[in-house]
């Protein structure tokens, strides 16, 4: 239909240029014929006859000038149509001259006008511009007239006139309708040709963009880089010298701060590769978003628990102004968020308070959850806050002091919110504090239960567990056993696969399995984790990995398991090995 439409604007286009010059063309061609008959015909008649298409002719040319000033406007269908039946009323008003003259005329300028009666329809092709339907309104008007009256005049020659002039009509409309295909086929070689234009236009506004993406990729990754060369070649340092001075045997007050220090020095290091790894993991796309009840208020009243013991070694007051607010959302997402901001309100508040504050707001006229964390620091320049969210960025820590962080707080902060749908924005003015404020979509579905985070009195479910470690490096299954043995749990471990299923097939399957994703072989734990859930059913399972993309990886977050990537802190194993056994606990009821 867009076709058709565009063919006929073009159409309607030529025939109106065509028809500006009609007046002049039928002006001469009145001329030439009254030079042939003026003498042999009644003058009134033949100044009434020139009249008559002078006039159907200047009506023609005035609205094709309408249509070509008006073509934005005009529908081209109808105006095909005015064009049309004014080409018959055209042709009509030179076929009276057929009906007027032929009886007056003798029979050498009969035939000279029935010629040139003849001759105006094959030069109409060209004026017709590839219009089938014109030409033949045209041609039948002035060629109808001109053979009944020669029948009329010679009857015997009524059939063999007829039979030429319906020839002549049939091959100019053939003549046309081949003009109108080519017309037609030229617009849609257009209309292609303009597609594939404005495909490549967007192609390359997407290659642009895709570069412009990946210039900004890599400098982030520069400056990554840069940043975390120079943060971990310090610690790394630090240790060296910590190793020669263990070397040296000091004495027992010595080797005390020693261990405290390189305590200190691991546990920053970790920080920091955790940091790494989280970004590494969230740029990359593996990290795959839960949807999930939750009261709002309970999660984040739980992570306030935590700053508790921080806020009072400080001496700022943490307040919490938490509605009770139900919404559907991903409760490790919005956990992170709300530690990384309130870690980051206490680093740069020292007297005063901090505020973590639940409400339900409105954006686009729909409901959302928003949560804000409010500090009365010193707060972010305007011209810094844009900033805040690059990796390793931080303000007034010039020299890297590892014990204001590492900078990937805010920048882990921003990924997240991509990931789960939420937005966030900063309110900051100099010495009086700053706000930042999550805004989340809020949904609730009803058939889900409301997950809540294990109370830390659950810690006595970790006694008399049996817990089976399953990975291909000897170390980490000998620190692994001693750890977990300190806190209660039963530990058998595996080193491979065929081991795994040796340990399954002798003891039964455990109450939790911890599983490296990597198993040598290109084997890896969440398919082993599907083989042995197929065969003894159901149970926890932990997979610890070092990995941040990879298909093994975007299998098993696929596959919904609990992923902790390495290095892992205690006590972090310790709370996931907790939420897993008590998930645990209404599979097994159920099961009774």
């Amino acid at each position: 239909m867009v076709i058709e439409r565009e063919m006929f604007a073009e159409l309607v286009g030529l025939h109106a240029r065509a028809m500006l010059r009609m007046p002049w063309i039928q002006a001469v061609l009145v001329l030439g014929i009254g030079l042939v008959i003026f003498g042999r015909v009644g003058k009134a008649g033949f100044a009434g006859w020139a009249l008559l298409t002078l006039s159907v002719e200047f009506l023609r040319s005035r609205y094709a000038a309408r249509v070509l000033r008006n073509a934005q406007e005009i529908d081209p269908l109808r105006a095909h149509a005015i064009f049309v039946s004014l080409a018959g009323l055209s042709g009509a008003a030179i076929g009276v001259g057929a009906i007027l003259f032929l009886p007056q005329l003798p029979l050498l300028l009969q035939a000279v006008l029935a010629a040139i009666l003849l001759a105006i329809p094959s030069a109409g092709v060209s004026v017709a511009q590839s219009s089938r339907f014109t030409l033949a309104a045209y041609a039948i008007c002035i060629l109808l007239p001109a053979t009944l009256t020669w029948g009329a005049i010679y009857p015997g020659q009524f059939l063999g006139v007829l039979s030429l002039a319906t020839l002549l009509c049939v091959v100019l409309i053939l003549v046309a309708a081949d003009g109108d295909k080519l017309l037609q086929r030229s617009v849609v070689i257009r209309h292609e040709r303009d597609r594939l234009v404005r495909d490549l236009e967007a192609r390359n506004s997407d290659v642009r963009a895709a570069m412009a993406l990946a210039e900004q990729s890599a400098q982030a990754r520069a400056r990554v880089l840069a940043a975390a060369s120079h943060d971990l070649r310090q610690p790394l340092h630090a240790l060296s010298v910590y190793s020669a001075v263990l070397a040296a045997h000091p004495a027992p007050e010595t080797l005390n701060e020693v261990s405290q220090n390189i305590d200190q020095i691991v546990r920053s290091l970790g920080n920091l590769l955790n940091g790494l790894l989280d970004l590494s993991r969230l740029s990359a796309g593996f990290y795959v978003p839960e949807r999930e009840n939750l009261q709002l208020d309970r999660l984040l009243g739980s992570v306030c628990d935590e700053y508790e013991r921080t806020a009072s070694q400080r001496g700022v007051t943490l307040r919490r102004e938490l509605d009770g607010l139900r919404m559907l959302g991903d409760p490790l997402a919005i956990t992170r968020i709300a530690r990384n901001l309130i870690d980051n309100a206490f680093k740069y508040t020292e007297q005063g308070s901090v505020t973590v504050a639940t409400r339900v707001g409105m954006r686009d006229q729909e409901p959302v959850a928003v949560f804000s964390v409010t500090d009365t620091g010193k707060g972010i320049p305007s011209e810094e806050q844009e900033r805040i969210f690059e990796e390793f960025y931080q303000l007034d820590n010039p020299g890297r002091d590892r014990s204001r962080g590492v900078g990937l707080g805010l920048a882990i902060v921003q990924r997240l919110c991509e990931l789960i749908g939420a937005s966030v924005s900063v309110e900051s003015k100099i010495d009086a504090g700053t706000c930042f404020r999550i805004t989340l979509p809020l949904a609730f579905d009803d058939r889900l239960p409301i997950e809540t985070a294990p109370p830390a009195a659950l810690d006595s479910t970790l006694h008399g567990k049996r817990v089976y470690v399953v990975d291909d490096e000897r170390d980490i299954l000998t620190s692994m056993r001693t750890l977990l043995g300190l806190w209660g749990i039963d530990v058998a471990t595996a080193s491979s696969p065929r081991s795994a299923v040796e340990l399954f097939r002798a003891s039964g399957p455990p109450d939790l399995m911890i599983v490296d994703l990597r198993l040598g072989h290109e084997k890896h734990g969440a398919e082993l984790a599907d083989r042995l859930q197929e065969k003894y059913g159901e149970f926890p399972i932990l997979i610890i990995t070092g990995e941040t993309s990879s298909e093994a990886l975007r299998s098993a977050n696929q596959r919904s398991y609990t992923l902790l990537q390495k290095p892992i802190a205690a006590e972090l194993l310790r709370r996931a090995i907790i939420a897993a056994l008590c998930v645990s606990v209404p599979r097994e009821r159920a099961a009774g």
